[in-house]
């Protein structure tokens, strides 16, 4: 059959989507369209947490730190099947995109089969997945350790050329259409994220040669207009590659600051239909990224977030150090506060079951518990109670075996 044209594809926006349908409890639920799930007049529907993976560079990692394959740390089906029985019905998934980092951005066959696989075994174990792109053209994971260049990784890995060159987004445009072929028809898919956590306000180039470091909504777009580095522009760019592909699946939409909601207004979620605004949110700062020497005590408010004015949006990532005081508390306000919204959520982050990994790495790993030096997990802590308990609100699955 052949797929409709652009044109008739943005016309029809969602609005021919009606024939498919979600599973609820093993059945279809008629009328129920993909957007359905991150419309918060209909209270969430989708709360989960975020696993995240980047490539594996063996002169970095070594052979074992982060599995042998090409992305790691490896998800074990253990891992999937725990967050699904612990209540959770949604799974972010923070990956490598399959294309290069580097020129000439060719497709990397062995990542996207990896993207397959794990999407596939997220709908056996009962979870709606988002796909969300840390790394692609022009734009290394290191950009998230910049601070750290020099250290435990070469300074030359990090990449942000991204906001430099337009063939590098030309690119982004492409491996999103490529990915949006390939997983279409896929029932658990709950939404492409296009990046995960823009950062040009940051990175691009200032007017001095430098960081821009920019972190005024209005300067920045004066700023970037018509250059490589307008992310809202590239975004709209982005998604309309996407929705040529495929009609039906959400859109969600960072703002630039790494998803802050500072730059939401500069996004034009309306050009393109079915695009969800996805926030990311681990205020008080000082509280949430505390370290252990240091102790920052829980303050009742910590938590609290004002939702924006939108129909459609969600929090992909809050978290706190599992150590610090009342961190419990801390995520049951959180949890309170998004409820109250309507909005869907996932935490920042589940365990992998990669114990070399996880034992080294789990500053942000619920299961672990406060206890800092912890080596094993401690399912019944504090946080896992709090978000057990916001989980188990969730009663959608997706359709399984009947979309396959």
């Amino acid at each position: 059959m052949m797929r409709p044209d652009r044109r008739r594809v943005l016309g029809l926006g969602l609005a021919g989507a009606g024939a498919a349908s979600l599973g609820l409890g093993g059945f279809r639920l008629p009328g129920e369209r993909k957007i359905d799930l991150w419309d918060t007049s209909r209270g969430g529907r989708l709360r989960g947490a975020v696993i995240s993976q980047r490539r594996v560079y063996h002169d970095i990692d070594g052979p074992e730190f982060l599995g042998p394959g090409p992305v790691g740390s490896p998800i074990s089906d253990h891992s999937l099947a725990g967050l699904a029985s612990s209540g959770a019905n949604l799974l972010v998934l923070s990956m490598p995109g399959p294309w290069a980092v580097a020129a000439p951005y060719a497709p990397e066959p062995a990542i996207m089969d990896h993207l397959d696989r794990l999407v596939r075994r997220c709908e056996r174990a009962g979870l709606f997945v988002v796909i969300g792109f840390r790394s692609g053209p022009g734009r290394s994971a290191f950009t998230f350790h910049r601070d750290s260049a020099g250290s435990w990784f070469p300074a030359d890995r990090v990449d942000e050329h991204l906001w430099r060159s337009r063939e590098a987004a030309d690119a982004w445009i492409g491996m999103w259409r490529e990915v949006a072929r390939r997983l279409r028809d896929r029932g658990n898919v709950a939404g492409y994220l296009l990046m995960v956590e823009p950062n040009a306000n940051q990175v691009a180039p200032g007017p001095d040669g430098g960081d821009l470091e920019e972190w005024d909504p209005n300067r920045l777009a004066d700023h970037v207009a018509g250059t490589p580095a307008d992310w809202p522009a590239l975004a709209r760019r982005i998604a309309t590659g996407v929705r040529e592909e495929d009609m039906e699946t959400p859109i969600l939409v960072s703002p630039d600051g790494y998803a802050n909601r500072r730059f939401a207004g500069l996004l034009d979620l309306d050009a393109v239909p079915g695009q969800v605004l996805a926030l990311h949110d681990y205020s008080p700062r000082a509280y949430t990224h505390q370290r252990v020497e240091n102790p920052v005590e829980y303050q009742p408010g910590d938590g609290a977030f004002e939702a924006p004015d939108r129909r459609y949006w969600m929090m992909g990532e809050f978290g706190v150090s599992r150590w610090a005081p009342g961190a419990g508390r801390y995520l049951a306000e959180r949890i309170a506060a998004l409820e109250a919204a309507g909005a869907g959520w996932s935490v920042f982050r589940w365990d992998t079951g990669w114990r070399l990994y996880e034992n080294r790495e789990n500053r942000f790993n619920p299961r672990y518990g406060s206890a800092p030096d912890a080596m094993l997990v401690d399912p019944g802590n504090a946080l896992m109670q709090a978000l057990e308990a916001g989980w188990q609100r969730n009663s959608l699955r997706p359709p399984g075996a009947l979309r396959l």
